[in-house]
């Protein structure tokens, strides 16, 4: 990576085609567990809102049009207007705030845990709620500060997202730091490094759109075939099952940038211009010398035992040869 140490801090300036390789090789012969795995996270965020928005949610068209006001337009086209509008719930937006955090906390620690070429399971999505608590406060924390920053303008509410965007991957990373300490390390990870971050994520817009022509379908069908809120609702959900691979692929990739900002790709004399190849080769040599070390000590633990054992019998043989005289 050609990265630069900046008062310690790691500043980026490898292409983002480079860092998209990177994301793309830590889901070799894993991209089916990582579709799946997304396709679980924005079911579990999405479909038990639809069902309460369904069951509980408000009329929008209705609370609008009860106090007689049509602004300018024909009664009866402001009515269809906002009656084509789906239904809200109270409830729906409760949910969305209580899982959001360990949700977002859970697609960190799995897509984390893929980059390092770890066993992952598509229940890992799950592990955030082990940080319920923290997870929760991470999230409105984040949340808060977007928004006030938003309040100046839409630019610094931007520049605050991505001020904070590695915060999840640092609490995956390390489930015992604080919340603030998330935001600060997260801070100060992406000081330098928020003109990247933007670049990176402008870059899978063409993925993006790709994967919307069938989302788009999907959502156009529904709103042909019915017009039910939740009916309309579940195709949606349906059609947003077709970003999953889009989702996984900017996951992926985003893990690896955290990676980098970590240090966990960096050799220890940076800086030092290395390929994306070599980088991920030397992340490999890395796992698997720990790999190897580990055997090693057990291997060393196997041996004190079987030495301890021999020890044992020739102290009972030696025992036993003055009796057996």
């Amino acid at each position: 990576m050609q990265d630069i140490l900046v008062e310690q801090n790691i500043i980026i300036t490898e292409p983002c085609k480079t860092l998209r390789t990177l994301g793309r090789n830590a889901l070799a012969g894993k991209w089916k567990l990582a579709i799946t795995a997304v396709c679980v996270f924005i079911l579990v965020l999405q479909l038990p809102m639809a069902v309460f928005d369904a069951l509980f949610g408000l009329n929008i068209g209705s609370i609008m049009t009860s106090n007689g006001y049509t602004y300018g337009m024909d009664a009866g086209m402001y009515v269809d207007f906002y009656n084509n509008m789906p239904q809200i719930s109270a409830l729906s937006q409760i949910y969305l705030l209580l899982v959001a955090g360990p949700m977002t906390l859970g697609i960190s620690l799995f897509f984390l845990a893929t980059f390092r070429k770890h066993d992952v399971q598509v229940t890992d999505m799950f592990l955030g709620f082990e940080r319920f608590g923290k997870a929760l406060g991470l999230f409105l924390f984040m949340e808060l500060f977007i928004i006030l920053w938003s309040l100046l303008f839409i630019i610094p509410g931007i520049i605050a997202s991505f001020r904070y965007s590695q915060a999840f991957f640092i609490l995956a990373d390390d489930p015992d730091k604080g919340i603030r300490q998330c935001m600060n390390e997260s801070k100060a990870m992406m000081k330098g490094n928020k003109a990247k971050y933007f670049l990176l994520s402008l870059s899978f817009i063409g993925w993006v759109i790709l994967s919307a022509i069938p989302s788009g379908i999907v959502e156009s069908i529904g709103g042909i075939v019915t017009s039910n809120s939740f009916i309309m609702a579940l195709f949606s959900i349906i059609g947003g099952l077709f970003m999953a691979p889009v989702i996984a692929y900017t996951y992926s990739t985003f893990a690896g940038f955290y990676e980098i900002l970590s240090g966990h790709l960096i050799k220890e004399t940076m800086p030092v211009p290395v390929t994306a190849e070599e980088a991920q080769q030397q992340y490999e040599e890395m796992i698997a010398k720990e790999a190897e070390e580990k055997e090693a000590a057990e291997q060393e633990q196997d041996e004190q035992k079987e030495d301890k054992v021999k020890q044992e019998e020739e102290q009972e043989t030696e025992a036993d040869g003055p009796e057996s005289e």
